[in-house]
């Protein structure tokens, strides 16, 4: 009687935690007909605090980035690999053997997906357009089970991009 809600439970997990492992249709032709254009461009990012509470040490891997760039390229290796490109403002050069991708994809007209992962770890954030910003939710993953799952609201303002 109780195995049904112990794979319900399990499902449940799953799509919280790893929320990429269920995306379908990405990729550069899916996106190419959304018109990723109206999303390109720089954002400042004001993430909110981490519900429940926050992560401590950890908590460097699923903070993204202050000010970032979205860009209207695919890449070309790794998870960024035909996804279109994330950059942070002002750009860092990886360290060397960092695995860190940062992608994104357009949901619809009104919604896009940021990730940044490096397999392990990382963060996704759901965003809409609300008026003349975006917001949504931030939602960490890790290669580990947490379980208690945790959210943050986050803003991104449209800002100037400088030019490079």
């Amino acid at each position: 009687m109780q195995l049904p809600w112990r794979r319900f439970i399990f499902a449940a997990i799953i799509v919280a935690f790893f929320p990429q492992a269920h995306k379908s249709g990405t990729g550069v032709q899916a996106q190419a007909a959304l018109s990723p254009s109206s999303f390109a461009g720089c954002y400042e990012l004001k993430l909110g605090r981490w519900w429940p509470w926050g992560f401590g040490e950890e908590n460097v891997y699923v903070t993204p980035p202050n000010r970032i760039q979205l860009l209207a390229e695919p890449g070309t290796s790794g998870f960024e690999q035909g996804e279109l490109l994330i950059r942070t403002i002002p750009r860092q050069e990886r360290p060397s053997g960092s695995r860190e991708s940062s992608f994104w994809s357009a949901k619809s007209q009104y919604q896009v997906l940021l990730t940044w992962t490096d397999g392990f770890v990382g963060v996704s954030l759901d965003l809409a357009k609300n008026r003349d910003e975006l917001s949504g939710w931030a939602h960490p993953h890790f290669d580990a089970v947490k379980l208690i799952p945790r959210i943050a609201h986050i803003t991104a303002r449209r800002i100037t991009c400088a030019s490079q």
